[in-house]
């Protein structure tokens, strides 16, 4: 065992130059330049895995940069969404594991205070290899795509710039409001998102709380019938699109078919 404090870039560089297989990382924030850094020195043929909170907020407030996904992506990378991720954990060839506070990032890395252990004893390093692996293949992990990449970036494009961004009132004694809630004005989903999408997007918006149950979205099948007539399999079909904007990172499910809705929508003047 070694403990590790920053700046420990360099230390972190040398392990991803030196695995042969994978390299598997959580780590709710991302940074482009870091993603950078990694493909360059990493082997062609080393396959890399991450899990990431792929929240709205989070990519509009600028700690998790879509471009460093797609890199990570274009080079045959893995991502999955968790979005309730705290987590920050760097595994090498399944043989060297870092448990940290440092997320993927230059404050990860080099400039904030973060502490972390590196362990290398096989059977510690067995067990957060299955804690990561069943994290990763848990049906609450979302799987990204360019296409979620191509549709967030569609969203935020129709954003205010963040200068100007409002910020939800916080009751910090609730649970249904936290600071991964965005407002953001109507045309930046109508503009973004089409058919199915759309529709069940608009259904949950029509729900007065931020926190909501399947059956609530559900009561609206008879709409769905309407609009789809030929469509046998509504209440499938609504899941599944509660998973595509879970994967935008729009809502978060909470387990027991209860999710959170992260954002509140403005009227436009």
């Amino acid at each position: 065992m070694q403990f590790l404090k920053t700046p420990w870039k360099n230390y972190f560089l040398d392990l991803v130059a030196e695995a042969k297989n994978t390299i598997k990382i959580t780590s709710p924030f991302v940074k482009e330049n870091i993603c950078d850094e990694i493909l360059n020195v990493k082997a062609n043929d080393v396959e890399i895995d991450l899990i990431t909170s792929f929240k709205l907020m989070n990519i509009y407030s600028g700690s998790l940069d879509l471009s460093g996904l797609e890199k990570i992506l274009s080079n045959k990378g893995n991502i999955r969404n968790f979005s309730k991720l705290h987590s920050k954990i760097y595994l090498f060839d399944d043989s060297k594991a870092i448990v940290t506070s440092a997320n993927l990032t230059n404050g990860g890395l080099l400039n904030n205070y973060e502490y972390g252990i590196l362990l290398d004893n096989k059977n510690e390093v067995n067990k957060i290899n299955n804690d990561y692996n069943s994290l990763f293949f848990n049906n609450r992990a979302g799987i990204i795509k360019q296409e979620n990449i191509d549709i967030v970036r569609k969203i935020i494009a129709n954003l205010p710039p963040r200068k100007d961004m409002k910020f939800p009132h916080i009751n910090l004694d609730s649970p249904e409001n936290k600071l991964d809630i965005i407002t953001m004005p109507k045309s930046s989903i109508s503009s973004s998102l089409k058919g199915w999408k759309l529709e069940v997007f608009k259904c949950i918006n029509q729900i007065s709380h931020n926190v909501f149950y399947l059956n609530e979205i559900n009561e609206y099948e008879n709409y769905f019938k309407k609009l789809y007539p030929d469509n046998n399999h509504i209440l499938d079909k609504i899941r599944q699109q509660l998973q595509y904007l879970r994967d935008f990172g729009l809502i978060e499910f909470l387990g027991n078919g209860k999710y959170k809705k992260l954002w509140i929508m403005e009227d436009e003047k």
